[in-house]
C-alpha cells in the first residue's frame, strides 16, 4: 500500500483510500461428500441400483454391448452427494468451482460421463436414474490418461446448489469392460474445490464488521508508535495519515 508523506496532501489520501475501501482476500475450501454409493447396471441393459458405500476406493467398469450378443460384465457407476450448505463465509464471492478426484494408479480412462445436479434430494436409485436423465451440467465422451483429474463446474450450477444446499453427481469411467479405480473418500477423494473472493473490512480492528468508534480509540491507543497491525498506510508507524485514513471510511463495512 502507497504510503502519504506530510507534504502529500488530500490527493494522497484520496489515492490510499481508494485502495484501501475495496481490500479483497482470494481463498478457497475444499467440500467432501456426505454420501457416497455405486450404481451397479448388473448386464449393462438392466435397471440401475444404487446402494451406499463408505468404501475409499471404487473400481468403477464398463460394460460389454452388442447387437448380436447383447449385453455381459457388471457396469459400476459412481455416486456422490456434497452438502454446500453455509460452505462459503457470507460476504464470499465465488470465482470458480470445480470437480477434482485422484486414482490410486495413472489411469486411462476413456467413455467418461459426468452428470450433475444441482438438487436436494439424497441419493437413490431412482434419483442417480434421475441425474442421467436429466442433469444440470453434463460431460460427455471424455478421455484422458493420469492419477488425477479435474471438471469446472457451471457457474449457474453452483449457484444453485449453493443456495439450495446440495450437489449431487453420478459418473462413469471406461466402456468395452474396462475401467479404473478411484479413490472415492478421504482427502484425495472426489471432492469439489471453491475459490472465492473475500473482501476484508480494513480498518476494522475489533472485526465486528465496521469501522466504529471503538477502532478510532485503538488507533488512537497506539498513536506515534510503530506499530503494523493499525497500520494503514504502510510505513508501519502511526501517525496523523493513519487516523485520516480511519476517518475516510468511519462508518463502513457494515453488513
Amino acid at each position: 500500500m502507497a504510503t502519504i508523506h506530510s507534504k502529500c496532501g488530500i490527493g494522497c489520501i484520496l489515492i490510499v483510500l481508494f485502495h484501501f475501501c475495496g481490500t479483497v482476500n482470494a481463498d478457497s475450501i475444499v467440500v467432501y461428500p456426505v454420501q457416497s454409493g455405486l450404481i451397479d447396471d448388473g448386464s449393462c441393459c438392466s435397471p440401475y441400483a444404487y446402494t451406499n458405500s463408505s468404501s475409499a476406493t471404487f473400481a468403477l467398469t464398463g460394460c460389454f454391448s452388442d447387437p448380436h450378443y447383447g449385453c455381459w460384465n457388471d457396469r459400476e457407476r459412481g455416486a456422490w452427494r456434497w452438502d454446500l450448505q453455509d460452505a462459503l463465509p457470507e460476504t464470499a464471492v465465488m470465482t470458480s468451482a470445480r470437480i477434482h478426484w485422484n486414482h490410486p494408479n495413472p489411469c486411462d480412462a476413456w467413455s467418461v460421463y459426468l452428470w450433475i445436479d444441482a438438487g436436494t434430494q439424497i441419493l437413490s436409485s431412482s434419483y442417480c436414474q434421475q441425474i442421467r436423465s436429466n442433469p444440470d451440467q453434463q460431460y460427455s465422451e471424455q478421455t484422458y490418461n493420469a492419477s488425477t483429474f479435474s471438471w469446472s463446474l457451471d457457474e449457474a450450477v453452483m449457484d444453485e446448489a449453493l443456495s439450495g444446499g446440495y450437489l449431487s453427481m453420478v459418473n462413469q469411467i471406461g466402456s468395452s469392460g474396462q475401467g479404473c479405480d478411484l479413490r472415492s473418500l478421504g482427502s484425495e477423494g472426489v471432492r469439489i474445490v471453491i475459490e472465492y473472493d473475500l473482501e476484508t473490512c480494513a480498518g476494522d480492528f475489533n472485526q465486528n464488521n465496521a469501522v466504529d468508534v471503538d477502532d478510532l480509540l485503538a488507533l488512537i491507543n497506539v498513536y506515534g508508535s510503530l506499530n503494523t497491525e493499525y497500520d494503514l498506510d504502510g510505513n508501519s508507524f502511526i501517525n496523523v495519515n493513519d487516523v485520516l485514513i480511519l476517518i475516510g471510511v468511519y462508518g463502513e463495512c457494515d453488513s
